[in-house]
């Protein structure tokens, strides 16, 4: 006679944490109209991606550095292998092959959402908006 003995397993699912991509015009200077969205990202633990251009990029990396927000990774175009990191705040970063607009589609590709700061005119930014179009919440300027 074979004896079976009952064994529970335990199997435990690690949380998915969700990626938001933070994009926007270089002309922005102000990023106040974004904060509370920015401030909700924050209150869900999302991990962000941004860009390393002057403008939103910056901005939101130095809004994000004053919050403590840990769970940041900062995108840089790595040209034809000598692009190097601008504007960057502390965080870690990620060379991506290519071009901004490589970088761009990269961080799109990766991301569960966006949040476009867009002055209504930046081509990159639109760029972005229409690679996520159900995904992502815009701000206008």
């Amino acid at each position: 006679m074979l004896h079976f003995e009952k064994i529970k397993l335990k199997v435990t699912v690690a949380k998915m944490n969700k990626t938001v991509m933070i994009s926007g015009s270089r002309s922005i200077t102000n990023i106040s109209p974004a904060l509370e969205s920015i401030d909700k990202i924050i209150n869900l633990k999302l991990s962000i991606i941004l860009g390393d251009a002057i403008g939103v990029d910056k901005l939101v990396q130095e809004y994000l550095h004053s919050q403590d927000y840990p769970d940041v990774k900062v995108y840089f175009a790595l040209w034809s292998g000598n692009g190097k990191p601008r504007n960057v705040t502390g965080f870690e970063t990620v060379g991506v092959p290519g071009s901004y607009s490589d970088r761009d589609k990269m961080m799109c590709s990766i991301s569960n959402y966006g949040l476009a700061l867009w002055d209504g005119v930046s081509r990159g930014t639109r760029n972005n908006i229409n690679l996520k179009p159900n995904q992502t919440k815009i701000i206008y300027f």
